[in-house]
């Protein structure tokens, strides 16, 4: 369930409208989001902004589009399409699928990571797209480092889950001196430790509510 409000001891300092999409983005889960409506509107823009590359791709296997299959060349001008035919078609094309979208923003937050302006995303056209790409370019270029290091972080993880594992396994099965034994229980440890360690960060950036 989604909280109706921030905590109370956040509201008591004043939240902005940043501080409230970035509560919400980062204590909910997708799904959660999807369904209650928070990545579709004004909201959802501010809280797509706040959202990683990998929940974005999430999102949009909620979206229309995924669902219903449509053909891919109502988002996109054809060649030689009179630009007054273009409009139109692609007005239809928002008011049938993008509109009624629970995911419009986090589709076209996504277009804007990915500096994909082409065709129609998240109910935007290309010159929106274009126009918000120039305007936002600081906040994106700050939003791309961000899933850069958010990726890089999650394969630290996987790759110390991995080696708890294969140091874990390493002598299973056969006679191992004491001294070797002694040695891989204290690798074990320490890979632990530092397993823990780089998912105890994940949770603190994880929860705004904890850190702020």
């Amino acid at each position: 369930m989604i909280a109706a409000h921030p905590p109370a001891r956040t509201r008591a300092h004043g939240m902005a409208e940043d501080d409230i999409a970035q509560y919400v983005a980062s204590t909910e889960p997708i799904d959660n989001l999807v369904a209650s409506g928070y990545l579709a509107g004004h909201d959802g823009r501010l809280i797509a902004q706040q959202l990683r590359a990998p929940q974005l791709h999430q999102a949009v296997t909620h979206s229309v589009c995924h669902a219903v299959k449509p053909d891919v060349d109502n988002f996109y001008q054809e060649d030689g399409e009179p630009d007054s035919d273009w409009h139109r078609r692609r007005t239809r094309t928002v008011r049938d699928h993008c509109t009624v979208c629970p995911v419009r923003a986090a589709c076209a937050e996504l277009a804007l990571r990915d500096d994909d302006t082409v065709g129609i995303r998240g109910g935007l056209a290309p010159e929106k797209l274009h126009r918000r790409l120039l305007t936002e370019a600081t906040r994106l270029d700050r939003a791309r480092s961000e899933d850069q290091r958010a990726a890089q972080e999650q394969q630290a993880r996987i790759a110390a889950a991995a080696e708890v594992q294969r140091l874990a396994g390493q002598y299973i099965g056969t006679s191992v001196p004491t001294r070797r034994r002694e040695q891989n229980h204290q690798q074990i440890s320490e890979a632990v430790q530092r397993r823990d360690e780089l998912f105890a960060a994940r949770r603190r950036a994880a929860s705004w509510a904890e850190a702020a």
